[in-house]
């Protein structure tokens, strides 16, 4: 197979889900609430009476373009999850100067992260909704359940057309990125997150500790059997030098990771998930394939030789940071290096390592476009004020903005006229992205704007794109994420990962750390294809052939 950097267009037509490693959340509402999708239609036509309203209101307070956004203050109640980094809402730098630019209060009611797919489900449930939903990782189970189905979620294609020119400018150059955000009905109800960096064409970038290499003489490894000889070394040879046996030698950061690392071993990772789609379009979940086998083979060798972080299983993340801001591992995966930035002098990218087939590829590729991030509830008081507020984002100047605050305030220009924070936010004692979740919502990602090569660098050290340089030409020539089901079909798909994932989990967990032996490869496999690994696939298959 051919193996290039990521072909925008194809990949963008095809995308649909959430990335990488979204849980889907999505239940219908109860039925008293709403009729679901029989009153659809009705609910649509109450969201085209809100714009509507909304167009009246703009002769009199509603400003075609520039700021402010409206003449007389409005409000609007915004429900979303908060990132542990990030300040309350109100406190932040960006939506505070913002406000001021644009008129328009936005009544903030964050939710943290943890139990949050539980409490927006009561909040669907309840039909007690905001005007906004901001960083609420809308997943595409979701918006057929709420939006093509109940049509609690908002039709957003007219109000982009009409209120969102830098965005509506975005999908008119590439049209399939417009693809990228439609339902199954071809309808957009919700805003994305568009990346079009360099480093943002993949997820990890894999790292590995060059002055550990350099104090036992080694090279960068380029085969799987060399990657095991040198951490080997970096287990047994004390190349921190402080006489302990403390180093890590792969530092593998939680369960679900394994599945995106296949690449060695010819294990694409399409959909951010367990997928190969050929040339053709053909898709193939391979967790029962003998080249997984073998890979778990592989891990479960380097995990009882104690190559492998031993306790990776139990999805400690403090714990896995602690060990990589202390220097311990030898190599890990990382996306960007903020969180290691005390030692990021001594990690560097490297090449895909090859594989038992003679694979050098890397598989955990991302299109780019993060769908779910924005979206207006079917009572939302001002759509077209709405669809205004978050359209400044997709500009330059307004991505600049989100990304680094105010220049001369938060960050300058350099050289070569790249933003650059101010040394109290990079070295600050809380941590830069603590420091940063006092500026913005970077830190967790998840929030509606476009991030291009001059920005990136708000998470993206220059270690990190050059990490990511060396690792893009080995991307997928054609990356997919998942389709958007129909609404009829979204139970079913939501039923069988709930239990295919939750037993795929248990069961690669099991054969790494050796509680398993791989005489019970057979019924792994029987038990992935009674829950319906295979009827998942297929309805996947109908949902890309459709959007062909």
């Amino acid at each position: 197979m051919k193996r290039k950097a990521v072909a925008i267009f194809l990949c963008m037509a095809l995308l649909a889900g959430m990335t990488a490693g979204c849980a889907n959340t999505g239940a219908e509402p109860e039925k008293e609430q709403t009729t679901g999708t029989e009153n659809a239609g009705s609910e649509q036509e109450s969201s085209s009476k809100a714009q509507e309203e909304s167009g009246g209101q703009e002769s009199s307070n509603l400003n075609a373009e520039g700021f402010p956004i409206v003449n007389e203050q409005i409000t609007l109640t915004v429900y979303g999850q908060r990132d542990q980094n990030q300040t309350e809402w109100k406190n932040m730098l960006v939506m505070q100067e913002y406000e001021k630019m644009t008129n328009i209060h936005m009544d903030f009611q964050e939710v943290p992260a943890d139990g949050f797919a539980e409490n927006k489900q009561l909040l669907f449930a309840s039909n007690e909704l905001p005007d906004v939903f901001l960083r609420s990782a809308i997943n595409q189970n979701e918006v057929s359940t709420y939006g093509v189905g109940s049509g609690q979620l908002m039709i957003l294609d007219d109000l982009i057309e009409e209120y969102a020119p830098n965005l509506k400018k975005i999908f008119d150059e590439n049209p399939a990125m417009r693809t990228a955000c439609m339902a199954a009905d071809g309808h957009i109800y919700t805003i994305p997150f568009i990346n079009t960096s360099a480093t943002g064409k993949m997820d990890f970038k894999q790292w590995i500790n060059t002055k550990w290499l350099e104090t036992l003489g080694m090279e960068i490894p380029t085969t799987v059997e060399e990657f095991k000889e040198v951490l080997i070394a970096f287990r047994d040879e004390d190349p921190n030098g402080n006489g302990e046996k403390d180093e890590i030698p792969l530092g593998i950061r939680e369960p679900s990771s394994v599945y995106a690392l296949g690449g060695a071993w010819g294990l694409g990772h399409q959909l951010r998930d367990t997928y190969d789609i050929d040339e053709n379009g053909q898709i193939h979940n391979w967790l029962c394939d003998d080249k997984f086998k073998e890979y778990l083979i592989y891990l479960n060798d380097l995990y009882q030789e104690g190559l492998l972080w031993q306790e990776y299983y139990k999805n400690d993340r403090p714990a896995w940071r602690s060990n990589l801001s202390g220097e311990l591992f030898g190599a890990m995966y990382m996306p960007y290096s903020d969180v290691f930035l005390n030692c990021e002098q001594d990690y560097s990218g490297y090449e895909p390592l090859i594989g038992p087939y003679g694979e050098k590829f890397w598989a955990d590729g991302t299109t780019g476009v993060e769908t779910g991030c924005y979206a207006l509830s079917n009572t939302c008081s001002d759509p077209a004020a709405a669809m205004r507020w978050v359209d400044y984002f997709f500009s330059e100047e307004g991505g600049l903005f989100f990304a680094f605050g105010i220049e001369g305030t938060t960050y300058t220009m350099d050289e070569n006229a790249l933003p650059v924070f101010n040394d109290d936010i990079l070295n600050a004692e809380e941590g830069f992205m603590t420091a940063l979740g006092k500026i913005n919502m970077v830190p967790g990602g998840g929030f509606p704007c476009l991030r291009v090569d001059e920005t990136d660098g708000v998470v993206a050290s220059q270690r990190t794109k050059d990490a990511a340089a060396i690792l893009a030409p080995y991307l997928p020539e054609v990356y997919y994420a998942k389709p958007a089901v129909s609404a009829e079909e979204t139970d079913r798909v939501v039923a069988i990962e709930q239990d295919l994932n939750t037993y795929r989990d248990e069961a690669v967990t099991k054969f790494i750390i050796g509680e398993w032996g791989f005489d019970k490869w057979d019924e792994y496999c029987q038990t992935l294809e009674q829950i319906g690994i295979r009827e998942l696939e297929g309805i996947y298959q109908n949902a890309i052939d459709a959007l062909k």
